[in-house]
């Protein structure tokens, strides 16, 4: 799948060995959900100044959707207090989503997939296979609305056929992210998780009524 938007294919500036993978002792989840996602190839491995760039760049774009995501879910003990700010809400819903069509006009999401992430592996299944140890910036997209990409670097460590015609699911092991940007990406990957699951659990709750 070709990478789009105007980046072009990332290179990595030197040929110092990339940073281990996430090792085992570490916290560690999986979680399946369904997000834009594309990849390119990295050529060759990335090195510690491509990393730094992209835990620089990471770190902007999940504090970003993090704030977004704590405007919608901040609990409010009043209920009284809860309905009064509820016009608020919608007005300041209406505001973000008017900057951000205006921001992202000229940008087009990826196709969504079905995928598996977790802070130290991400899978997902494609139309051809990929080459053991390849590695690849994939870019996982976790708004709609604020169209910013966390690119996670990592090395291709499975690619095995599954069910159906010509499909091939890879497995990726993702370069370490440092303990406090791994707990935000963390954070941010389960409320996305748990805002399609209350998706999915709306329509069925209403057909029971």
């Amino acid at each position: 799948m070709k990478l789009m938007g105007s980046e072009g294919r990332v290179r990595a500036a030197g040929n110092r060995p990339p940073r281990p993978v996430m090792v085992a002792d570490r916290p560690t989840f999986s979680l399946a959900m369904a997000v834009p996602v594309e990849w390119e190839m990295l050529t060759p491995p990335p090195d510690a100044a491509l990393l730094d760039r992209l835990a620089r760049d990471n770190a902007i774009v999940i504090g970003m959707l993090l704030k977004s995501a704590d405007l919608g879910t901040a609990p409010i003990d009043d209920p009284v207090l809860n309905d009064a700010l509820e016009p608020l809400r919608v007005k300041l819903d209406m505001i973000v989503a008017m900057l951000a069509r205006l921001a992202y006009r000229d940008g087009t999401l990826p196709a969504t997939r079905p995928i598996e992430l977790s802070l130290g592996r991400l899978s997902w299944t494609q139309g051809a296979p990929l080459a053991l140890d390849t590695w690849l910036i994939s870019r996982v997209y976790l708004s709609d609305l604020l169209r910013d990409a966390i690119a996670l670097a990592g090395r291709v460590t499975s690619c095995s056929p599954a069910p159906g015609v010509g499909q091939w699911t890879v497995e990726v092991a993702l370069a370490e992210m440092a303990d406090e940007l791994g707990e935000s990406f963390a954070r941010l990957v389960f409320l996305e998780h748990r805002r399609q699951l209350a998706q999915h659990a709306a329509p069925a709750a209403g057909s029971h009524r």
